[in-house]
């Protein structure tokens, strides 16, 4: 029997190893056996991953400039070079029969590993994309070349895959030396190619900034114009014009009561649940109720605050200073306050990082201010414990509500005062009502119908009725009083 088919011929034989000996040893040297080097090794990103599998799911990703390919779709899913089904005949040379057909690009699957990505991508590409990526240096030299030519070849799978190798901490170190090269100055190059730590802090201050706009929202107090219009010179058509001006001011006061009544409401919520916490009212309606009547207090408490904070600031960061942040932020705030406050963050953060971390600063900063929490302590000490003092401003917010539910009927309060009482408790009403129905926007609703009936219906009649009696020279307010003070005998209206 030949000698290859000698196992063959009854069962297999089995193939033993020396055994090993049972005591083990440490040792640093190779294995005495090699392993086997088809088998596939653990640990790692050795596989091939599909496109939609490596690019970014960021929504802010730019549109691809070109646009996508309507002739030859698939190339919108590949790398192809701006190569393209071409449709052409077959012409014989003997009977010149045309035949028709048509080229197709040689596409390939491959699967080409981004070093930047420390990944495999599977990748349809045509031969010629490939001999340019080998000729380049790699898939991340090929997609980050910046030329316009290489832009309109990626298409919008390359383009997207540019995009993600930009947001990476190496290819942005790349990036900047590249244009620092080139002599771009320092903020430019901060603007375009921020790094991780630029893009943190950016983020930081973003969030900063939109809380203060809800918080500056929530607290706004401005008033509202009630100018009539400005001086003009006389002619029948501009005061046509001038009724169209009045309805630009109304609909810019509308939108100025919208957000005065948000900003209202979602204070006085936020107040009222404060109460609640603190024990001071027993119900969120009565909480509301109060916040109302105290808004006053409250905005004449912020206002204060933010004067300390102001003169605070102005102690410990020069206008230098606050120049240099501004110019580091990407999106740099333009109030000072908010710019003064990211300053105190950013010194808050750099003393945490001196002394070692948050808990040994809060330890620090808190050891700083036992004396004023010493006497704090010994203030509620006098005043008979911290039930005493919760007591105290119980009844003393329980009193300022009395006050502002009777004051249409109380004749020493001055008008101004019964006014605002007034206004406070029907507020008061509407935030209830609107809590049980619709929210903030059953509140902005509501204000807006009270501002509503409390304007004048007949102004554009009044503005009509001046016509005639004003003057080419004067104001039209004037010309208003003069058309009222006329005698009741040449006013058959009157």
């Amino acid at each position: 029997m030949h000698p290859r088919c000698q196992l063959l011929s009854g069962h297999l034989v089995t193939v033993t190893r020396a055994p090993q000996p049972a005591q083990r040893t440490l040792t640093t040297s190779a294995t005495l056996y090699n392993k086997n080097p088809l088998q596939r090794r653990k640990g790692g990103d050795l596989g091939s991953h599909l496109p939609k599998h490596v690019i970014s799911k960021d929504p802010h990703i730019p549109d691809y400039p070109y646009g996508d390919f309507s002739l030859f779709k698939q190339a919108n899913k590949g790398l192809y070079g701006e190569q393209m089904i071409q449709f052409g005949n077959n012409v014989s040379h003997k009977t010149e029969t045309k035949t028709r057909r048509k080229w197709t690009p040689n596409v390939l699957s491959k699967s080409l590993y981004s070093v930047a990505l420390k990944k495999r991508i599977k990748l349809k590409v045509t031969s010629n994309v490939v001999k340019i990526i080998d000729r380049e240096g790699g898939l991340d030299e090929y997609l980050l070349k910046d030329s316009i030519h290489r832009i309109k070849e990626l298409g919008p799978t390359g383009w997207a895959l540019r995009w993600t190798l930009m947001q990476k901490p190496e290819v942005i170190e790349r990036l900047r030396a590249e244009a620092a090269a080139l002599g771009i100055d320092q903020a430019t190059i901060d603007k375009q190619w921020p790094t991780p730590a630029m893009q943190k802090q950016q983020s930081y201050a973003d969030r900063v900034l939109a809380r203060e706009a809800v918080l500056a929202q929530a607290g706004e107090v401005e008033d509202v114009d009630q100018g009539m219009w400005a001086e003009e010179e006389g002619a029948e058509d501009e005061v046509e014009g001038t009724e169209s001006t009045i309805g630009d001011v109304l609909n810019e006061q509308e939108i100025r009561a919208r957000k005065r009544a948000h900003g209202e409401y979602m204070s006085a919520q936020k107040a009222a649940r404060r109460y609640l916490s603190r024990g001071y009212v027993d119900s969120e309606e009565e909480g509301l109720k109060i916040a109302f009547v105290q808004q006053k207090k409250r905005t004449d408490t912020f206002f204060k605050h933010q004067a300390r904070f102001t003169e605070k600031a102005k102690e410990l960061f020069t206008r230098e200073d606050l120049k240099a942040l501004k110019k580091r932020l990407k999106n740099p705030p333009k109030h000072i306050t908010a710019l003064r406050k990211l300053a105190f963050k950013e010194r808050e953060k750099a003393q945490a990082e001196a002394a070692g971390g948050w808990e040994p600063y809060n330890e620090v900063k808190k050891a700083s201010n036992a004396e004023k929490l010493a006497a704090l302590k010994a203030r509620v000490e006098e005043c008979g414990g911290a039930e005493a003092v919760k007591a105290s401003r119980k009844a003393e917010l329980a009193k300022a509500l009395a006050e502002a539910e009777t004051a249409s009927t109380n004749q020493s309060l001055d008008e101004k005062t019964r006014q605002y009482y007034e206004s406070a408790i029907n507020k008061a009403d509407m935030a209830i009502k609107a809590k049980q129905a619709g929210g903030v926007q059953g509140y902005v609703e509501m204000a807006l119908e009270e501002l509503k009936k409390a304007s004048s219906p007949g102004l554009s009649e009044l503005f009509k009725g001046s016509r005639k009696e004003k003057n080419p020279g004067g104001d039209a307010w004037a010309a208003l009083v003069n058309s009222s003070n006329t005698p009741a005998e040449s006013r058959p209206h009157a």
